[in-house]
């Protein structure tokens, strides 16, 4: 008898325990659902209210309204409902064509056309709720999908939801409407420039269509505005100093200007090149994920000698002087360069310092008592080659004099 009373109760606590887990589960379901739709409901009237004030909102399928006014001292009121028609029905007014229409013009016609009809007649026309409809987001994206969208939804509030790769671009996006019209739209041009004709509003029917970009580089250091920005086919380094970074600052020396290239290969691998003025105003030419820094006067960088036969580093070298063998001096100038710098980049910066009589085949860094080939000639000739040797504070870099024919100067051999 006991065995049977404590069977009873047992069996009573394992049925039970799983309805008040349950119980209590649904409660918070419930209770939870009830605050998801507290918080949908407040943000349709939110939306509501800008719909309202907006002057860009544009009558769209699923639009709830409610009209109300006075016929022959009657209270009448209407909930009208936008279908994809967009030919709705004013009571026993008459109908409208709002296809195309903001919510002032529709509501600017409905007045118009209960007034015809009861002219003493207060009328009152307010949106409930605006409609939601879907666009779809397909190419360079994670997956195909749908998003919800509403009539004030511009392209850009899209951008976040989109699942956007590595190689997505955000200033090539197609979108094509539900008649098969496209446009294309640039977000940089929208978010620097002003121009909303870039990021316009979405509408029921649309596709979003993101392909993948040309290249993305980032600038940093002494310009105006740092940052990683997406360049379009024809644009370079002069592009993306003046245009993008709004130009370098009073105090930038621009003749330090570190470029970092990744290999195509494997992104381990780095080339650090170090370009000058003269490579911006040739507007060189940039690759994807480069990344540019222009150094600052008043960083103080350390230096080697240069010497040998190149041009007055002062003055330069007229093109008569370039081909007068009888013309050619001996010059030493200091170079400043930077940590970690290759020869192959030092070399290549300072390019401009060389003649026809300068020997850079044999050119050679004397680093204490050690005398190390360069290959000068073959960085300028191979833009690929990387020197094995990196610039160390108390180099000397010599440039030999080219011999172009016997003319007994054998004392400028170095």
């Amino acid at each position: 008898m006991r065995f049977f009373k404590t069977s009873i109760v047992a069996s009573f606590f394992i049925a039970f325990v799983p309805c008040l887990v349950f119980s209590q589960a649904q409660i918070a379901d419930s209770a939870g659902a009830s605050e998801s739709v507290k918080e949908e409901k407040s943000l349709f009237q939110a939306n509501a209210q800008l719909a309202m004030s907006s002057a860009d909102y544009q009558v769209t399928a699923g639009d709830t309204y409610a009209l109300s006014f006075y016929s022959n001292g009657t209270s009448v009121s209407y909930t009208i409902t936008v279908d994809s028609s967009y030919k709705i029905r004013i009571a026993n007014l008459g109908s409208l064509n709002c296809k195309g229409l903001s919510f002032l013009q529709l509501k600017q016609n409905i007045e118009n056309l209960v007034m015809k009809n009861y002219p003493l007649s207060v009328v009152t026309f307010v949106m409930l709720q605006p409609g939601i409809f879907k666009v779809v987001i397909k190419g360079e994206v994670s997956a195909v999908h749908e998003e919800n969208a509403w009539a004030l939804t511009r392209l850009s509030a899209i951008v976040a939801k989109a699942g956007l790769t590595e190689q997505s671009s955000t200033r090539n996006i197609k979108i094509t409407n539900q008649n098969g019209k496209s446009k294309i739209c640039d977000l940089f041009k929208a978010r620097r420039n002003g121009d909303f004709s870039q990021d316009p509003y979405l509408r029921p029917g649309d596709t979003i269509e993101f392909f993948r970009r040309n290249r993305k580089v980032s600038i940093s250091g002494s310009v105006e505005r740092e940052g990683t920005y997406e360049l379009l086919a024809d644009e370079n380094l002069s592009d993306l100093i003046s245009s993008y970074a709004h130009g370098t600052t009073k105090t930038a020396n621009l003749t330090k200007i570190r470029l970092i290239r990744v290999s195509e290969k494997d992104e381990k691998i780095q080339k650090i090149t170090y370009l000058t003025k003269s490579d911006i105003d040739k507007n060189y030419i940039l690759n994807d994920k480069d990344s540019v820094y222009i150094y600052d006067w008043h960083e103080e960088q350390p230096f080697i000698e240069l010497k040998g036969i190149i041009k007055n580093p002062q003055t330069g070298a007229t093109t008569n002087d370039a081909y007068n063998a009888a013309s050619y001096n001996i010059y030493r100038t200091k170079i400043q360069f930077f940590a970690d710098e290759n020869y192959s980049s030092l070399i290549y910066r300072i390019r401009d310092l060389f003649t026809v009589f300068s020997d850079l085949k044999n050119a050679y860094v004397q680093r204490e008592d050690q005398k190390i080939a360069i290959e000068a000639q073959k960085i300028l000739d191979e833009p690929q080659f990387i020197s094995p040797y990196l610039v160390q504070k108390g180099d000397e870099l010599v440039i030999p004099y080219k011999k172009m024919f016997d003319d007994n100067s054998s004392g400028l051999d170095f």
